[in-house]
């Protein structure tokens, strides 16, 4: 069994680097009429990968793939999220209350919380059980608002 050591100087604080030379990618050389050219050095900063038609066009339909799954995903998500949501209203226990000066929705699903449920959901509630068109409410109309716990 071999085994190899290689021996690590350290510069100030600068953590292990390696002592031996980097390696430097080379061509190789082309001999013409006998005659062997000199190899080029390839600056590494130049050097990019290219990819041919088909590798472009597979990665940009893998790319389109993968976002429309993800498109797909989330609208499906959402619709469930969505339907278990009006599921769970749909059971909320309805009362009726008489609209005061200055009562708005805002506050008036701010004073019948559900647990488990933001006042935006309610206020959306009571906007849709009683067939509003607007959300403007006047004194003496008679709203349903979820029974209070």
């Amino acid at each position: 069994m071999t085994s190899t050591n290689r021996m690590y100087g350290t510069e100030g604080s600068s953590a292990l680097v390696p002592s031996y030379p980097m390696l430097t990618l080379i061509e190789g050389g082309i001999v013409r009429g006998g005659v062997c050219e000199q190899p080029q050095v390839r600056d590494e900063s130049v050097v990019r990968p290219h990819l041919t038609r088909r590798e472009a066009l597979t990665v940009v339909v893998c790319t389109l793939m993968v976002a429309a799954g993800l498109l797909v995903a989330l609208v499906v998500s959402n619709a469930s999220a969505s339907a278990n949501l009006d599921s769970a209203l749909s059971s909320i226990p309805a009362q009726e209350v008489v609209v005061e000066p200055g009562d708005s929705i805002w506050g008036l699903a701010g004073q019948h919380q559900v647990d488990g449920y933001s006042t935006s959901e309610l206020a959306q509630w009571i906007f849709e059980k009683n067939s509003l068109s607007n959300s403007s409410l006047q004194p003496g109309q008679v709203l349903l608002v979820p029974a209070s716990n």
